[in-house]
């Protein structure tokens, strides 16, 4: 198997776990509000990296670093980029600004081609953008969203948040080259703690400490997704993975079924189609270039 098979492999594994945190709240009952759902994702998670930090210490693995700078800017990016989306879902149409949240992919293959230097075929933005145009479908916007796009400020925002979750995965990709996974996710992960903490904990509001289970649980999945994800930009391009992402959705709308009995409609339906028509034809163009 190829590097550029296993880094697919990889990133396909890690938005099953992606897709398996943002379901986990649907079942808890306390009812958290974004932030609140936001620190508690990254406390469980800090708590969960630091006896696997330990571990690792002891084994040899290097906990030390120099690239503070890069490793808070990925905090930010990752804690700027979950308040907008929770900004632009609250003051507009749901399904329109996931709608737009969508654009990353497009926004991380041009980060990929000019701060990374990638050579972005035809090929990738192709898929690419058949994986956009498949993951608007499956949100099923309202009609009205292109005329407001610049018009609305929580529009705006939603742009915003795409654009940094962009720059998230780049950093991400620069970091990678330069650290473990142990001591990238052990820092990440307490520097966003540290920055989620203040907002989420001034709410006030918080339930009894036995309904935060699941919103708990929230933090080992994600640390999971992080860890594949992480592995998966060492071994490929982020301009080949970028539609690869786009598989969220098919595993939430699979997790729809399993889970909830929600089926998904016809549209959703049609865009899950082009998302995997679009991934494995990626995939084969890729293998037949690298051959």
């Amino acid at each position: 198997m190829s590097d550029q098979t296993k880094g697919i492999a990889l990133m396909l594994a890690s938005s099953f776990l992606i897709a398996v945190m943002f379901c986990l709240p649907r079942f808890a009952d306390a009812g958290l509000n974004g932030l609140q759902a936001t620190f508690m994702r990254y406390l469980a998670g800090f708590a969960t990296i630091v006896p696997i930090a330990l571990i690792a210490a002891r084994r040899g693995v290097p906990l030390t670093t120099k690239v503070w700078p890069m490793i808070g800017l990925r905090a930010l990016c990752g804690v700027g980029g979950v308040t907008c989306v929770i900004h632009a879902t609250t003051h507009m149409a749901y399904a329109d600004a996931i709608a737009i949240g969508f654009a990353d992919g497009v926004f991380i293959l041009v980060l990929a081609g000019l701060v990374l230097g990638e050579k972005v075929s035809a090929s990738r933005w192709a898929a690419a953008g058949v994986c956009l145009t498949g993951a608007v479908i499956v949100a099923q916007p309202s009609p009205e969203l292109l005329g407001r796009v610049l018009m609305e400020p929580a529009a705006v925002i939603a742009f915003l948040g795409a654009f940094i979750m962009a720059g998230e995965v780049i950093v991400i990709k620069h970091l990678s080259r330069r650290e473990n996974a142990v001591t990238l996710l052990l820092y990440t992960n307490g520097f966003a703690l540290a920055l989620a903490a203040g907002p989420a904990l001034a709410m006030g509001d918080w339930p009894p400490l036995s309904d935060l289970f699941l919103y708990a649980l929230m933090g080992p999945v994600a640390l999971g997704g992080q860890f594949l994800f992480y592995h998966s930009l060492r071994l490929a391009d982020v301009s080949a993975l970028v539609p690869y992402k786009y598989s969220t959705l098919v595993y939430a709308g699979l997790l729809g079924v399993a889970l909830f009995g929600q089926w998904p409609d016809t549209l959703s339906l049609l865009g899950m189609v082009l998302i995997i028509t679009a991934g494995v034809r990626l995939s084969r163009l890729e293998a037949k270039s690298a051959g």
